[in-house]
């Protein structure tokens, strides 16, 4: 009678545990799918302002795989439990910094404009006298064109290079001001 009663109850532990693991195996695989899909919609946006933080990310949601992959599940789980928390923050870091740098930004080219003004007026008026330092003209040249390559970069939406195009104009813009004898743009 026992030896009868074995193989079902065996059978009935198998599917139990069976069950389980295939229960696990559905919410690793969704979990992780779900996690591609957050990530893939800031993405790009954190890739470009907050790369150390999205690679994190990337590199948990690839544990994960890894971990189903190999078929643990447990792991898997437990690997993508926190990635929707990890995926918000980073979305909302990448905003911030989005926002930091547009502010910066504004800034600069509300003032960029007429220091780079006052500086050829200055120039404009020692020309006419003859005494204009030598290079100023070139750094002049050089200025506009660090300028405009920043307003460039700023209107096809890279950010963070227009504001390091727009520091790099302002640098030589104050290496301009100390040549021709002004006071230099704080």
């Amino acid at each position: 009678m026992k030896s009868k009663l074995f193989a079902p109850t065996l059978l009935a532990v198998i599917m139990l545990f069976a069950a389980c693991d295939t229960a696990k195996k559905t919410a690793a695989e969704a979990a992780i799918q779900g996690a591609q899909t957050a990530y893939s919609a800031v993405a790009d946006q954190a890739t470009q302002y907050v790369p150390d933080q999205a690679k994190d990310v990337q590199t948990s949601i690839q544990a994960a795989k890894d971990a189903f992959d190999k078929g643990d599940y447990s792991a898997a789980l437990e690997a993508s439990k926190n990635l929707p928390e990890k995926i918000k923050a980073l979305a909302a870091a990448a905003s911030a910094k989005k926002d930091e740098l547009t502010a910066k930004w504004t800034e600069m080219s509300s003032a960029m404009p007429g220091l780079v003004a006052a500086a050829q007026t200055k120039m404009d008026a020692m020309s006419k006298s003859h005494k204009l330092p030598a290079g100023a003209a070139d750094n002049m040249a050089s200025v506009k064109q660090a300028w405009t390559d920043a307003s460039a970069a700023f209107q096809s939406g890279k950010l963070q290079d227009a504001m390091s195009k727009a520091s790099a104009a302002k640098d030589k813009l104050m290496e301009l001001q100390t040549t021709l004898g002004m006071k230099p743009a704080a």
